[in-house]
């Protein structure tokens, strides 16, 4: 009787254990990268549309547009907005330009496929702006 009860205490820390770290496995981050071209977006004063040519991550594939725009009452050369749409949904995060060259863009959430969708990139580019790059962690969950 012992032996059962035993049995079943384990089973059930196993059990707890597993959904408390499922959250946590969720939500740990990985490796993200792309690079881009970009030019001025003529539908948007102040705007650029960049256009993938290299993702690290799936859902966001080569041929996808990113859009910059102001975020109005901000400087749109210190913040903007980006905004990336996938076939099966979309996010907006900010970007912080510390340089004409350099910034930090931030997404929290999403919809469709990017719902619960996180990333950090930092930006950069070639030394003749060319090619823009991103380099961050993403997550998904919490």
């Amino acid at each position: 009787m012992h032996g059962i009860k035993r049995l079943f205490l384990v089973a059930a820390t196993v059990a707890a254990l597993t959904l408390a770290l499922a959250p946590a496995a969720a939500a740990s981050s990985k490796s993200f990268y792309l690079d881009k071209t970009c030019a001025e977006d003529a539908s948007e004063p102040l705007g650029f549309v960049c256009t993938v040519t290299h993702s690290s991550f799936k859902w966001i594939p080569p041929g996808t547009d990113i859009h910059y725009a102001a975020i109005p009452p901000l400087d749109p050369l210190v913040v903007q907005a980006a905004t990336i749409r996938i076939k099966n949904g979309s996010t907006t995060g900010a970007c912080v330009w510390s340089s004409d060259v350099d910034a930090v863009c931030t997404f929290d959430r999403g919809t469709g496929r990017l719902t619960e969708f996180h990333l950090v990139v930092v930006v950069t580019a070639s030394e003749d702006l060319s090619i823009w790059y991103w380099n961050g962690d993403y997550s998904f969950g919490g």
